[in-house]
């Protein structure tokens, strides 16, 4: 217990020296733990550091669990099938191939591939978190493929935890999985809601609810003899983030992620020890297919299904890594002597490497696109775009709405009441939906596709207005050759400033604009041009027309 109470403050320790750096530098905190683990000596005995290792994945899962909300990738569900489960398919086969080539043996290749095909969860979607926040459909497409991943990750866990490879025990091991997942379903839909009116409000019952349905679940999966990372997953299932009291649930569960993050990611890193020549070799093999392979085989899968390059390329560089499921697979498989150490130390290294090369690939990422879209057979056939949209053949002076949120819904209210003739422009399939039924003119694709542009006819249009706070794409549609007025939106005054430099009619500055409204609202009340009751109507009026679109649009304002 001293050993263990003293690596985890000797991690937390160097690591927060070294975030107070990264902060500084804006670098991502993945590599900066990994890297922390490599510069310490051996946190305690190596059986010590595979269970922290376990339970700090445990943990993470369990969040993982708690953040999966079906109503967000069902519009893009069946692509996702089919993508996750073909590409997890074809690297699967190839890794498994090129193991034997390199000589292993049938049970280390099994191991090998399987690192191969699966994706990190945390690492990918925590690079494109804005983006998932943001609803985008890139975004969504990731957050979907890397769920079905996951789903045939806990089925590899279930069968290759079975004490013995037999049949009638690997069924009885995925039988208790498939029994823990169920229980949480249950949990999940009739008695999480009954738990949190039980707490009364608390915020303090509420955690300790969460944290007791892990514990339990947890307990359950060890009873059955199978992962805790399963109990976990089960876990995170059975809670529910759709209850009104739920800021304080989600706000403690994001201070367990950074907590086991920390532990996870640092005792990854501090299991990696000094290569041998073999170790490297299969390595370096396993990240050329990770790192090369496996972006480009998910390329031609989502054009494959009528996605555009972009999204497709952009999707592919958030899937370049290991999955920490397979970690659990692989320190399960060597604590049960059931994989060879170079191996199990080959598999590590790539995991750690990979993980940091992920963040230099979404850095890169528009550049990458750039290089990739060069390439006839990376080009689109525009299938999602030309079937799921719908403009008049010869447009003109029209208006070129792209987003079609809260803002863009307002937007599109003014023009119906001018009288003026619009095209939307929206590449997530329920504002699409919610834009067919209530417009004749839109376009399903990437407002960063030039063929989206021609489909839009962005020439001959009056105004181009963009409601996505995306600095990319306000410089790119600013540098569009149109006679057509330009309004873009940004984040931050210092951006505004510089897009209006680069010749934007107008930008959208939200919090610059409550705030003008609010200081615009005390001179009136202090002047007296106005009395409280018209300023109380207003407000009311403005509430309640704000709520019926809050209504009517369920995603975050594009």
């Amino acid at each position: 217990m001293t050993d263990l109470l003293g690596a985890l403050g000797l991690i937390f320790v160097v690591s927060a020296a070294l975030l107070v750096v990264a902060h500084r530098l804006s670098i991502p905190v993945v590599p900066v733990y990994i890297v922390t683990g490599l510069m310490l000596p051996p946190l305690v005995g190596q059986d010590l550091t595979l269970e922290l290792a376990q339970w700090g994945i445990a943990f993470l899962v369990f969040v993982f669990g708690v953040n999966v909300e079906p109503t967000r990738i069902e519009a893009v569900t069946g692509d996702s099938e089919f993508v996750a489960a073909e590409s997890v398919l074809i690297l699967g086969s190839v890794g498994y191939g090129v193991a034997l080539l390199l000589g292993l043996d049938a049970l280390d290749a099994v191991y090998f591939s399987i690192a191969a095909a699966l994706s990190s969860s945390l690492v990918g979607q925590d690079l494109i978190r804005r983006e998932i926040y943001m609803n985008l459909l890139y975004g969504r497409l990731v957050r979907s493929i890397h769920f079905i991943q996951d789903i045939i990750a806990i089925v590899l866990i279930l069968a290759l935890s079975a004490s013995v490879f037999t049949p009638d025990a690997i069924a009885m091991t995925l039988g208790y999985g498939v029994l823990l997942l169920l229980v949480a379903v249950v949990v999940r839909v009739y008695l999480f809601g009954w738990l949190v009116r039980l707490s009364g409000g608390s915020d303090e019952l509420l955690i300790l609810t969460a944290i007791g349905l892990l514990i339990g679940f947890i307990i359950a999966a060890e009873l059955a003899g199978v992962s805790i990372a399963i109990g976990a997953f089960a876990a995170g299932l059975a809670i529910t983030r759709e209850f009104t009291q739920n800021l304080a649930l989600l706000n403690g569960l994001d201070s367990l992620e950074s907590f086991f993050s920390a532990i996870f990611f640092v005792v990854l890193g501090s299991l990696v020890t000094l290569p041998t020549l073999e170790i490297l070799l299969i390595a370096a093999t396993l990240m050329a297919l990770i790192a090369i392979l496996k972006p480009i085989v998910t390329i031609y899968l989502l054009l494959y299904r009528g996605y555009e390059t972009r999204t497709a390329c952009l999707a592919s560089f958030s899937l370049d890594q290991v999955s920490e499921f397979s970690l659990i697979i692989a320190i399960q498989a060597f604590i049960l002597g059931r994989i060879t150490p170079d191996v199990f130390q080959a598999i590590i290294l790539a995991s750690a490497v990979t993980m940091i090369t992920s963040t230099a690939t979404k850095q890169y990422e528009e550049e990458l696109y750039r290089l990739v879209s060069r390439y006839p057979t990376f080009t689109s056939a525009h299938e999602k775009t030309a079937e799921r949209s719908n403009v008049d053949p010869d447009p003109s002076d029209h208006v070129v709405l792209i987003g079609y949120g809260k803002l863009g819904t307002r937007v599109a209210r003014v023009c119906r009441e001018l009288d003026q003739e619009l095209v939307i422009v929206d590449h997530d399939p329920n504002q699409l939906a919610k834009a067919r039924r209530e417009h004749e003119q839109y376009v399903f694709g990437d407002a960063m596709d030039p063929e989206t542009w021609r489909r839009a006819d962005i020439d001959s249009c009056r105004l181009v207005y963009s409601t996505v706070p995306d600095r990319r794409l306000s410089e790119q549609l600013l540098e569009i050759e149109t006679e057509a007025d330009v309004i873009v939106r940004a984040d931050r005054t210092s951006e505004a400033i510089e897009l209006f430099e680069q010749g934007a009619a107008y930008v959208n500055v939200p919090d610059f604009l409550a705030s003008e409204r609010l200081t615009n609202t005390v001179r009136d009340l202090l002047s007296d041009d106005t009395t409280t009751e018209a300023l109380r109507d207003d407000g009311t009026a403005t509430l309640r027309e704000m709520e019926t679109d809050l209504r009517n649009t369920d995603t975050f304002d594009q």
